[in-house]
């Protein structure tokens, strides 16, 4: 639990720089601040929330053809974009994985 706290002052532009900082990271202004005094990595990712989209619109599409092939209402689905856009979103994440 944690009891303990720490004043500290600093100008206008500091504040809202580190609360900016902090938003941009989606972390709580004291524990980005208690994170960065202990140079622990904080990594923030821009583009993951929209290959997070992708991901779950194809996982919708793929439900949707599943279903309609289950009912019989489907014989044959070229896939060939799905599996372009799936190896174009796995490529990405294994760049990120790299740097990481």
């Amino acid at each position: 639990m944690k009891s303990e706290r720490f004043n500290l002052r600093m100008t206008p532009k500091e504040k809202a720089d580190i609360a900016a900082r902090a938003k941009r990271a989606h972390r709580p202004i004291s524990e980005f601040m208690i994170d960065t005094a202990l140079n622990r990595k904080i990594i923030v990712i821009d583009s993951l929330p929209e290959m997070m989209r992708e991901l779950k619109a194809l996982g919708r599409n793929l439900n949707q053809l599943t279903v309609l092939c289950n009912m019989g209402k489907v014989q044959a689905v070229k896939l060939d974009e799905f599996e372009e856009t799936l190896a174009d979103i796995h490529s990405e994440l294994r760049k990120l994985t790299e740097v990481l």
